[in-house]
C-alpha cells in the first residue's frame, strides 16, 4: 500500500471502528473510533501486523450482529470484505495489496480456516 492509503473496519451499523493507515517505510498506524481502546495511534510494523489485527475482528457468520467488515482502496481499487469465518485469501490480499500466497502463509501459521 502507498504512503496514505487506509483500510477501514466497520461495524454492522457502517460506523468507523478501527483505521490502519500505511505509513511510509511500510509500516501501518492504527486509529481506533472506539473509546477507551489503547490502540489508538498504535504502530504495527508491516501489513503482516494488519492482518493478525484483521484475524483478531473475525468472527463466525452466524453472529450478525457482530461482523465487522473491511475495505481498502489499496491500488486504486476498492475492496470490500466481511471479516466472518473462513476468510476470503484473495480479499484479503486484495485489501492489504500483497500476493495471495502470502496471506495463505500467514494465515495457515496462524492456522485460522479460510477459503479460496
Amino acid at each position: 500500500m502507498a504512503c496514505g492509503e487506509e483500510i477501514r473496519v466497520k461495524d454492522w451499523a457502517g460506523a468507523y471502528a478501527y483505521r490502519f493507515i500505511a505509513q511510509c517505510g511500510g509500516r501501518f498506524m492504527v486509529i481506533s473510533h472506539r473509546i477507551g481502546d489503547y490502540r489508538n495511534g498504535y504502530l504495527l510494523g508491516d501489513w503482516k501486523g494488519v492482518l493478525r489485527e484483521l484475524v483478531a475482528y473475525t468472527v463466525p457468520a452466524a453472529l450478525q450482529e457482530k461482523i465487522l467488515t473491511a475495505e481498502s482502496t489499496a491500488g486504486g481499487r476498492f475492496v470490500y470484505i466481511p471479516l466472518t469465518y473462513p476468510l476470503s485469501v484473495k480479499g484479503l490480499a486484495d485489501l492489504l495489496g500483497v500476493d495471495a500466497a502470502d496471506v495463505r502463509g500467514q494465515l495457515e501459521d496462524m492456522a485460522v480456516s479460510v477459503d479460496g
